[in-house]
């Protein structure tokens, strides 16, 4: 990618950060605005992912630690091609169901 199309691919992450948490009514969207163009970077230039191929066993692993910043990574994802990340206009149901006990 050329650096204005990862520019513009970084902006849309910011703008599902926006839709995300606008739709949950709940979140912390400045560190998912604030690592949005390093995630954007992260996933299109760098890392080892297939969208069409998430199990791949040479894909490289991705451990976020700053958990305010998940509504970035799941834009991210989406942005890539994730499917299953692509709908989620609600992160914080999406963060419940993925990770938390029920």
């Amino acid at each position: 990618m050329t650096d204005n199309e990862l520019k513009l691919c970084a902006n849309h992450v910011r703008q599902g950060v926006i839709r995300s948490t606008h739709a949950a009514k709940s979140g912390h969207p400045g560190g998912s605005l604030s690592a949005a163009d390093v995630l954007t970077y992260l996933y299109f230039e760098e890392m080892n992912v297939d969208p069409q191929d998430p199990q791949k066993p040479d894909r490289d692993r991705f451990v976020l630690s700053k958990g305010h910043a998940a509504p970035g990574l799941y834009a991210v994802l989406a942005e890539k091609g994730y499917s299953n990340f692509a709908g989620a206009k609600h992160s914080q149901s999406l963060v419940k169901s993925r990770f938390m006990a029920k």
